[in-house]
C-alpha cells in the first residue's frame, strides 16, 4: 500500500502527485516545455476547480511550517500555477516557435546568485 502523499481533504489529486507535484522552479519549467498540450490539459482540468480550496488550505500555514502532505500540495499547486497559461491564453502550443530556446535558461538559488 502506498503511503498518502496529500492531505486527506484533497486525495482525488493524488493521480496527479508522481509527475506533477515538481519541487523546483527549473523542474516546473522542463514539464512545461516537455509535455504537449494534450497532456497538460487533464491536469489543468482536474487543478482548476480545486485551486481556490488548495490556496486557501495553504494560507493556514507558513511556508517554512507546512506539513508533509501541505508541501506536496503546495508543489502541486506551484506546477499548476506554473504550467496553467498555455491552456489560460488559448496557445496553440506550450511554446513559441523561434523564441529564445526554453534549454537556454539557467535557474539559480539565491545563494546562488550572490
Amino acid at each position: 500500500m502506498s503511503k498518502k502523499q496529500l492531505p486527506h481533504e484533497f486525495s482525488d489529486l493524488e493521480v496527479w502527485v508522481q509527475d506533477w507535484a515538481l519541487t523546483s522552479e527549473a523542474a516546473r519549467y522542463q514539464k512545461l516545455h516537455t509535455v504537449t498540450l494534450e497532456q497538460l490539459k487533464p491536469f489543468y482540468e482536474a487543478m482548476l476547480p480545486r485551486i481556490d480550496t488548495v490556496l486557501t488550505y495553504l494560507d493556514q500555514y507558513t511556508i517554512s511550517k507546512l506539513p508533509a502532505d501541505a508541501l506536496v500540495l503546495y508543489n502541486l499547486a506551484m506546477t499548476f500555477a506554473e504550467t496553467a497559461h498555455p491552456l489560460d491564453l488559448n496557445w496553440k502550443d506550450v511554446d513559441f516557435p523561434d523564441a529564445y530556446p526554453w534549454q537556454g535558461f539557467e535557474f539559480r538559488t539565491v545563494s546562488a546568485t550572490g
